[in-house]
């Protein structure tokens, strides 16, 4: 679609508060310089709606307007969003770093989302996120790096097998089924006669918990889920030791009628029998992401899934949240 089309096309969007791409690249531009003079930082989210073959003009519109107003109402009034391509909204956040980008993103994403299902054909969208100065250091750089992340979204576990539209244990029942290789994830079996024992699973939470105790100023969030959250478990330990921290670190599991008190860290206790079976650590960062499922078998044996799959662990960890209707967080 042509420029002057598309600037003519966002003003009937949501008029006075949806803006063309010229309007949204010099506004990002001064941003960027704004940002780089008083050392702060600035995001920007980029949707991209997936027609699809089924969608023809009309509805194509129709679900682009219902994604600009669904944006449009979900962001603040100092946000500025526009139509940047063809089907591609723009949304530049003043003052936000990453966490507040992915925090903006799933409102966002929540907002389209529930539109986008009124529309004719149901098309789905992308969502993706970058942030200055962590991604780029100009306005060009930083959404490069976010459609770079839509495309590697796109070709992440979460959206290729539709994970989105599961409840939380069928996806852990998924990841943890059969044997499965591919970039940045991987299945495997622990415990009696196997290769790797049972222990092995403490030496990868243990080192889940150096990477958040190595850089205590940095923010990140991380959930290990135990069947019994018991006051011996070395993890506990470790946290105990340690001074403040910037990340926050959730203990998942049951408590008993013990009092549990942890530093640097805030027990969840749940009482779920599919946590006597099952445990798992994820952990967040601006840098990188990483998840641990395991399934306890018969005779002391356990199949495992881990990735380093950053979306597949960002959606499994607001998958947990809002399921188990905790408080929604990212860091």
């Amino acid at each position: 679609m042509e420029s002057e089309a598309l600037s003519a096309l966002a003003g009937k969007l949501v008029p006075g508060r949806f803006y063309d791409g010229f309007f949204v690249s010099e506004y990002g531009r001064i941003e960027a310089l704004r940002a780089a003079r008083y050392n702060s930082a600035f995001s920007v989210v980029i949707l991209t709606i997936d027609h699809g073959p089924a969608i023809d003009e009309g509805a194509g519109l129709e679900a682009l307007k219902a994604a600009a107003r669904a944006c449009v109402d979900s962001i603040r009034n100092c946000d500025v969003a526009g139509l940047t391509g063809d089907g591609q909204i723009t949304v530049i956040l003043p003052e936000t770093d990453w966490f507040g980008s992915l925090a903006a993103t799933r409102k966002i994403s929540k907002a389209v989302s529930a539109n986008l299902l009124r529309a004719r054909g149901q098309p789905s969208a992308i969502l993706s996120n970058a942030t200055f100065p962590k991604d780029g250091r100009g306005y060009g750089e930083v959404v490069s790096a976010a459609l770079k992340r839509a495309s590697d979204r796109k070709g992440s576990r979460w959206e290729k097998d539709g994970f989105r539209n599961k409840l939380f244990w069928e996806i852990l029942g998924d990841l943890t089924g059969a044997g499965q290789k591919g970039a940045g994830c991987a299945t495997f079996d622990a415990g009696a006669n196997q290769d790797l024992n049972e222990f092995f699973l403490d030496q990868i939470n243990d080192f889940v918990a150096k990477e958040v105790l190595r850089s205590p100023q940095r923010r990140g969030i991380a959930y290990f889920a135990f069947r019994d959250i018991d006051p011996g478990l070395p993890l506990l330990k470790s946290l105990n030791s340690a001074g403040a921290l910037s990340a926050k670190v959730f203990l998942v599991g049951e408590g008993g009628s013990r009092s549990i008190e942890v530093k640097n860290a805030t027990p969840i206790l749940l009482d779920d029998p599919r946590l006597r079976e099952t445990s798992f650590t994820f952990y967040l960062s601006e840098e990188s992401g990483y998840a641990l499922v395991c399934k306890e078998n018969w005779g002391e044996t356990f199949s495992c899934f881990h990735t380093s799959d950053e979306f597949l662990v960002e959606g499994l960890i607001t998958k947990f949240q809002n399921e188990y209707s905790l408080q929604e967080q990212l860091g």
